[in-house]
C-alpha cells in the first residue's frame, strides 16, 4: 500500500489523538476513517450540484456518489432540494430496475 505524508500542527494532532481514544482507534485508523467520510461527502456534494444544474438525473447522480437512489432522494429532502423528474427519466429508472 502506498504511503502519503501530511503535515499537521500540534493542536490538530492532539485533537486527533483525543478523538481516536474516544472511538477506541489509533490515530492512523481515525485519519483513514475521516478521509473515507470526507471523500463520501465530496462525491455527494458534487452529485448534488450536478443534479441542481440539471446536468444528470437523480439516478446518475446517486450512482456517481456511490449511494442508492433512495439515499440520494433522502439527501435531497434533508437539504431542502426538490426532486425533479419527467417521463423519460422515470422510464429509464424503471428499465434500470429490471
Amino acid at each position: 500500500m502506498p504511503v502519503t505524508t501530511i503535515r499537521l500542527d500540534e493542536n490538530d494532532l492532539k485533537y486527533l489523538d483525543e478523538m481516536a481514544k474516544k472511538q477506541s482507534l489509533d490515530r492512523t485508523n481515525l485519519i483513514k476513517k475521516a478521509i473515507t467520510l470526507g471523500i463520501h461527502d465530496i462525491l455527494l456534494d458534487e452529485a448534488l450540484m450536478k443534479y441542481q444544474k440539471g446536468s444528470c438525473s437523480a439516478w446518475e447522480c446517486a450512482r456517481e456518489a456511490n449511494i442508492s437512489l433512495w439515499e440520494f432522494i433522502d439527501e435531497l429532502k434533508k437539504r431542502g432540494l426538490g426532486f425533479r423528474t419527467d417521463e423519460l427519466e422515470l422510464e429509464n429508472a424503471l428499465k434500470a430496475l429490471k
